[in-house]
């Protein structure tokens, strides 16, 4: 067994534990529907994505679990934003807005618990056919690297980030609040950023990344950008 894979796993979990964390420290450690749903959905949905990555391909999952990489110092700086963004902060105004909506869920609501579903999906599917995949934006020229036109990549140059928009905008729709809202388009300007930055990072260092580029011309939003 890959212990690094385990280990991410571990990390994966305690991640998304303290996720609910944050949620329960803003809503002063009280739980509704809307948030009762939402967290067994992600902390449970989470822990099958990941088991069953370690079951396809656990090398991905080993190499996500680097911490200290050689990842250029704007990476750092926009993964370390949008890590506290995205799995921490956003939770807390969650919560801590929790009663300024009713406790009845409606089709919007589960409509962003659909999306959310969806990036797990696209995220899973990406890990699978991209063994590069790892969690900071370098040229793995220690791993041989080379340019994955498969899966989701057919579509867009960088689906694990369309992945992350489309989670952002599905908690807004489970926690429609005004900070929340913030939080999600804070998250999206990061993301479109780092998206940026790394596509041109990826063209002018990765061998064939070029020529996909006239294949797949969007980097992001399919037909869009």
């Amino acid at each position: 067994m890959d212990k690094k894979a385990i280990i991410y796993l571990v990390r994966l979990s305690i991640q998304k534990i303290l996720g609910l964390v944050c949620y329960l420290l803003g809503s002063s450690w009280v739980l509704n529907q809307r948030s009762i749903i939402y967290f067994s959905i992600y902390i449970s949905g989470s822990l099958v994505l990941g088991l069953s990555m370690f079951m396809i391909n656990s090398k991905t999952l080993a190499e996500r679990n680097k911490i200290n990489t050689n990842s250029p110092k704007w990476d750092k700086i926009l993964l370390g934003i949008f890590w506290l963004l995205e799995f921490f902060v956003i939770y807390f105004f969650a919560g801590y807005e929790a009663n300024k909506l009713t406790e009845n869920v409606g089709f919007i609501y589960w409509i962003g618990i659909i999306l959310n579903i969806l990036s797990g999906m696209i995220t899973l599917r990406a890990m699978i056919v991209n063994t590069f995949l790892e969690s900071t934006a370098r040229i793995q020229h220690d791993r041989e690297q080379t340019v994955c036109e498969d899966g989701p990549y057919r579509v867009v140059r960088h689906p694990t980030y369309l992945s992350i928009m489309i989670a952002s905008v599905g908690i807004y729709m489970v926690f429609p609040t005004p900070i929340v809202m913030i939080c999600t388009i804070i998250i999206a300007v990061i993301i479109t950023f780092r998206t940026y930055l790394e596509d041109k990072m990826l063209q002018n260092g990765l061998k064939g990344y070029k020529e996909y580029t006239k294949k797949v011309k969007c980097r992001l939003i399919p037909f869009i950008w």
